[in-house]
């Protein structure tokens, strides 16, 4: 009888700088998973293919050779000073990482909205209750007597779990209690009169960043809020690549369903601790997302929304308990989530009309949500279209060469006179180019001449007079062609200049595109023409930062007057709110929802023809 030897697979380990964790993992495993096992925040954005070079870092000790894609990525003297890809380099024996100084620096989140007329409505109700006594000639049953002196009488439910605490705290508190219901369920008991606290959270997940709200639910008033970037992030910056993760990775939802889990989990802690409250009196949740994060959200894999035709496994409005999830709140607290119209447009998109009444408009309007999905809905009260087009991560800092997330020090506002003139998030040292200095960027090089219509970048000697000297010297030769320096190496924070190339251009030009063609084809679809709209609003974090000038400049919108360009903020997060503290309105969401009419994009043949045509500057 042979033996069979059972092997082990041999730990190195991995000490990450200046952070000062070590995180042991498999040999062979890339710096990138032993980041991802330690929680330590690396850039990923293209999900560990080595396409998009964001996740430098300095490593030191026995590493695999340069992959083709790290010699494709990075220079000669960045591999000369011991630069490496995480999701490339593959550890096989104790290294040292050092981490870029961008990886600890807090993103510029955006919580905030235009305001709601939402009217408290909430189905959570804390009743302070003085019991009779048990007697002789009263012997009702402990719940008994609790129905009798609520307004749901012999119609209130109540799970076993609760009925076992009755007795004890009815007695310990001599008969005076609080009964928390929500609708006709009796969520809890508790001793004495705790009526005055009782509060909600509501859930904006993007893919990017996650937001919570704390709510009042006694007056509807938002008490704390909290955000973090989404950790899920170390698998891909977008969607695909984390339809791509659990499609690749067997144990893909579980892994990607912890990581938003535990970012939700400290959420709810940092918002209480703000404000003093106690997570066991939540007692109701609501949560939206793009549907693809509200699959990974509840552990439902979401692998079928990646190929045509693009079906998810829900759209539904669903109801849960908190204990189910895994969120540390009230263990019988109910998890909403608001309904998903299709496979890319999602619940987030559904709270962002509940939040601005697009639903209740009389006149005609354009609903742009910009992303890594540009998400696009155009109507009335009368009717509603959806569409969703793949942006990319370009308005988001990913795939651009000098590209970073809104974090301090990023180039965020750009403007030409005989020079450049930029500014920084929190005046810090430039950085890197967010999604906003991208844009102004381009639309500024528009107007003097640098750049033509097709996207090229013009050479010096050939510019017209729109652009001064100044501006024409900053245009240089780049190993890839040509690039424009918005700071010089001396300005900024890394000692490297701070420019945009031909390839950054293109990445623009196909995120404009995609987006500006699904508006069109909308359009196309309800019969009307630009002129024809009465307001466009601009929805999430890019479309609240960016200059609409720009915008327009570039084409990404349709060429109305700037007037009719509203950023609504966060107003995805403000429909998670508003479906917090009204029940009506989570109702209204899910008449919505099947109100809406979705166009595939994708199956339409006149979709390629007039992206390719968009991709051109006005």
């Amino acid at each position: 009888m042979k033996r069979k030897d059972s092997q082990v697979a041999q730990k190195v380990k991995v000490d990450f700088t200046p952070q000062g964790e070590s995180v042991s993992v498999p040999k062979g495993a890339t710096i990138l998973e032993a980041a991802s096992l330690g929680d330590i925040p690396v850039e990923g954005p293209c999900g560990g293919r080595g396409t998009c070079g964001k996740c430098m870092v300095i490593a030191q000790g026995k590493l695999s050779p340069l992959s083709p894609a790290e010699k494709e990525l990075l220079s000669a003297e960045e591999r000369e000073n011991g630069y490496r890809l995480a999701c490339q380099a593959k550890v096989f024996d104790d290294v040292v990482v050092e981490l870029s100084d961008q990886e600890g620096l807090k993103s510029q989140i955006l919580t905030q909205a235009t305001g709601s007329n939402a009217v408290l409505d909430t189905d959570v109700t804390k009743y302070h209750l003085v019991l009779p006594q048990p007697a002789l000639e009263d012997q009702r049953a402990d719940l008994q007597r609790i129905r009798d002196q609520l307004p749901q009488g012999d119609t209130l439910k109540a799970e076993l779990e609760v009925l076992r605490k009755i007795p004890a705290l009815l007695r310990e508190s001599e008969f005076e209690i609080t009964a928390v219901v929500a609708g006709a369920e009796l969520t809890d008991v508790e001793a004495g009169n705790t009526a005055a606290d009782s509060y909600g959270i509501g859930f904006d997940i993007g893919t990017t960043t996650v937001v919570g709200y704390l709510m009042d639910l006694n007056t509807g008033e938002q008490v704390g809020v909290s955000a973090a970037l989404n950790p899920q992030s170390v698998y891909g910056a977008d969607v695909i690549s984390r339809l791509s993760f659990v499609i690749e990775h067997q144990d893909g939802t579980k892994k990607l369903q912890e990581k938003v889990i535990g970012i939700l989990n400290e959420l709810i802690e940092e918002a209480c601790n703000q404000t003093g409250v106690d997570p066991q009196q939540i007692y109701q949740v609501t949560v939206v997302g793009n549907t693809c994060m509200h699959h990974l959200f509840l552990g439902i894999d979401p692998r079928s929304i990646a190929p045509s035709p693009f079906v998810p496994v829900a759209t539904a409005p669903l109801c849960l308990k908190a204990q189910e999830l895994g969120l540390d709140v009230h263990s019988r607290a109910l998890v909403y989530t608001l309904p998903n119209v299709a496979g890319y447009v999602g619940a987030d998109i559904v709270g962002g009309i509940l939040a601005t009444g697009l639903y209740q408009s009389s006149e005609l309007k354009l609903f742009v949500d910009i992303g890594t999905n540009g998400e696009i809905v155009l109507g009335n009260r009368e009717r509603l279209l959806a569409c969703a087009t793949a942006a990319g991560p370009a308005f988001e800092g990913a795939r651009i060469s000098c590209g970073m997330r809104a974090t301090s020090g990023a180039v965020d506002r750009i403007s030409f006179d005989s020079d450049v003139h930029y500014t920084t998030i929190e005046g810090a040292r430039p950085r890197g180019l967010c999604g906003s200095g991208l844009l102004d960027a381009v639309a500024e090089l528009l107007k003097v001449g640098v750049i033509e219509p097709s996207g090229r970048i013009v050479e010096p000697e050939a510019i017209g007079p729109l652009a001064t000297d100044q501006i024409k010297r900053r245009i240089v030769a780049g190993e890839s062609g040509p690039r424009f320096i918005l700071a010089q190496a001396e300005e900024s924070a890394s000692g490297q200049p701070v420019c945009i190339t031909q390839r950054d251009v293109r990445e623009l030009q196909l995120a404009k595109g995609a987006i500006f063609t699904g508006i069109q084809l909308l359009e196309k679809e309800l019969g009307i023409e630009d002129k024809d709209l009465a307001e466009v609003l601009l929805a999430g974090a890019f479309g609240n930062y960016l200059r609409k000038e720009s915008a327009l400049r570039i084409g990404l919108l349709p060429p109305l007057p700037p007037g009719k360009v509203k950023s609504v903020g966060n107003a995805a997060g403000e429909g998670a709110k508003i479906a917090l503290i009204s029940a009506r309105l989570r109702e209204r969401a899910a008449e919505i929802a099947q109100k809406i009419e979705y166009i595939e994009l994708s199956g339409r043949g006149d979709f390629m023809q007039a992206f390719a045509d968009n991709m051109f500057f006005p």
